[in-house]
């Protein structure tokens, strides 16, 4: 529904488990018939409409040769019915493997490409021989796009590793200082000069524009202390 909060959504109370469910986009055509709020509840109910549709045929059956065949044959369609309920289960649980599986590819590569287009400097990896010789064998596979694939993950698996571990480039995440432009993992957030812009500046030009005191004084009347910003992903010295 556009335009309605989500807060102001109309809601349902479930007939299986007695709990409230508000209103979706699936149920946009249908909202008027929807009684249960979930795919289990929903075969529970029919469970439950079977089952006491089977009791009120004992019931109105006396027990001869025919009401016991009736029941047979209604038992079998009943079993029949409750087969296919937890094979349609079945098949949505292994959607559901295969959905993650691909919105893991997905999450890889979307990050390779945010990599490539940050152009990160290359990381020394320091990988064994033998893993370098593996990935090089992967790649060179016939040209195949799944191993190569493959490899590239693995690729990409070491390099975050590597970083997280403190092994990778010394310059990686870094910024630049405002005024002297060098590249260092800590800066202060300030104004330092008549346009009153914010900048970010090391610690050597900090002590030239706000004459080492983080308010101030008054005879740096331009600055104005606004905060820290940390390198968080820093490589051990």
């Amino acid at each position: 529904m556009r335009g309605v909060k989500k807060e102001n959504l109309p809601t349902k109370v479930c007939v299986v488990c007695n709990r409230p469910f508000t209103w979706r986009k699936k149920w946009e055509r249908c909202w008027d018939e929807v009684t249960t709020c979930s795919k289990s509840c929903n075969s529970k109910r029919k469970g439950r409409k079977s089952e006491s549709a089977l009791d009120s045929v004992k019931k109105d059956h006396a027990d001869t040769p025919q009401s016991r065949k009736d029941l047979h044959i209604y038992d079998s369609n009943a079993k029949a019915e409750q087969i296919e309920v937890t094979s349609m289960l079945a098949a949505n649980l292994d959607n559901l493997h295969v959905n993650k599986d691909t919105l893991d590819d997905i999450r890889e590569n979307e990050l390779e490409r945010l990599v490539a287009d940050a152009s990160y400097p290359e990381l020394d990896m320091n990988l064994e021989a033998s893993d370098e010789d593996h990935a090089h064998n992967e790649l060179d596979d016939h040209g195949d796009p799944k191993a190569r694939r493959k490899a590239e993950k693995k690729k990409m698996k070491a390099m975050r590793r590597a970083q997280r571990e403190g092994r990778g480039d010394s310059s990686a995440g870094q910024k630049q200082c405002t005024i002297c432009s060098k590249s260092v993992n800590l800066l202060i957030r300030c104004t330092y000069d008549s346009t009153e812009e914010w900048g970010m500046v090391c610690g050597k030009c900090w002590n030239d524009v706000s004459g080492g005191v983080v308010d101030g004084d008054a005879a740096h009347p331009h600055y104005s202390y606004g905060g820290l910003w940390k390198n968080r992903r820093a490589q051990k010295a």
